[in-house]
């Protein structure tokens, strides 16, 4: 018995040494969906749980190696021996909800073997203590057409990527509407289920942004008109943000390794305290300790009163210089500023500079 169990364990802990060690980048498990919304629940209504499903759709088998929730509040299971070609396995999440009534995203990390970057699974919902109405649960409308919020925050995006939300609606008209949109953003999209939605009743808006048709970076604001029941609403549209990040995702290791690496002389500059309306100037320095061209792509500064001239690129060994101004008209008391800038570095994609002051009338 011993003898015909051993080469038989031994095979399989073989096989899986050869799964882990032999990576691509291409994705070899397909998910049903990557977000669950429990929508509205009740804070005294307990656990709730939801099952992902996924499908090997490469040619061997495959294994989760650990899911890492972000939150104690919810726990995963999967499925833990290899999933075969074309098989399938599943994910169930429980989210405690026993935390008091809150608005919730939940992000789960996957590591699965022959992928290169882990994949991101997220459940979210809102907890409420006492029942609401349609109206106030959904208090932005479009003619009828109701959302959480007229804003939608996709996060980061990587250059070159397709990302989704999905974000529940309501119908809080006393008629059926059927929703459309346009004058969309380059690469913003729309898909509603049901396309038409009665009255009382929620549907699903699946919002996606494909970043492949137009090149932006960082914070990025897209947007688009709303149309139900053929009537436009153009003064208010309905707007989507996103954090466009450079995609590493394609870099071999020796790429990665030779990449530019960008060091600021410092990060932070305190102008002290100075009368309003003064002009405030300061530089920072920025030096490439890599192998390869650092691209600045862009400059976020979250504020239009400072003004940020950069190089656009900075040769290995050199070092940039980036110019920063501040109007402080019509400001005042302390003050608190992040410079973002966006680059093309694999360990240093977001380089955050803070600028602090007092300025007095």
């Amino acid at each position: 018995m011993r003898s015909s169990i051993f080469p038989l364990t031994l095979a399989v802990a073989l096989m899986l040494i050869c799964f882990t060690a032999t990576k691509s980048r291409a994705q070899t498990l397909e998910f049903d969906k990557m977000v669950h919304d429990f929508g509205d629940i009740m804070l005294k209504s307990g656990k709730h749980t939801h099952t992902f499903t996924f499908k090997n759709i490469s040619t061997q088998p495959v294994v989760i190696q650990t899911v890492i929730s972000s939150c104690g509040c919810t726990t995963p299971e999967w499925t833990k021996s290899p999933v075969l070609p074309g098989k399938t396995g599943t994910l169930k999440v429980t989210f405690l909800n026993d935390q008091g009534p809150y608005p919730f995203d939940k992000s789960l990390t996957v590591y699965i073997t022959g992928e290169a970057r882990p994949r991101v699974l997220r459940i979210k919902g809102v907890v409420h203590d006492k029942p609401k109405s349609l109206k106030e649960l959904f208090p932005e409308s479009f003619g009828g057409l109701s959302l959480r919020s007229a804003i939608i925050d996709l996060d980061n995006v990587a250059q070159g990527d397709v990302k989704y939300e999905l974000v529940e609606v309501a119908n809080t008209s006393s008629k059926e509407i059927q929703v459309g949109f346009t004058n969309a953003s380059k690469g913003l999209s729309f898909e509603l289920s049901p396309s038409k939605i009665a009255p009382g009743s929620k549907a699903q808006l699946k919002v996606t942004l494909n970043t492949n048709e137009d090149l932006n970076w960082g914070d990025t604001e897209y947007s688009s008109t709303v149309i139900v029941n053929g009537k436009e609403f153009p003064s208010k549209r309905l707007r989507v943000f996103a954090s466009i990040r450079d995609n590493f995702s394609a870099l071999t290791k020796e790429q990665t390794d030779n990449a530019p690496l960008p060091m600021a002389n410092s990060s932070s500059f305190d102008y002290g305290k100075v009368k309003a309306g003064t002009q405030v100037t300061t530089t920072f320095k920025i030096r490439n300790l890599g192998r390869r061209d650092l691209l600045i792509h862009k400059i976020d500064t979250g504020d239009k009163k400072i003004s940020a001239k950069n190089p656009s690129k900075i040769a290995p060994g050199e070092t940039g210089v980036i110019e920063v101004k501040i109007d402080t008209s019509q400001e005042a008391g302390e003050k608190g500023h992040i410079l973002s800038l966006i680059t093309n570095s694999p360990s240093r994609p977001v380089i955050n500079l803070i600028i602090t002051g007092n300025v007095v009338k």
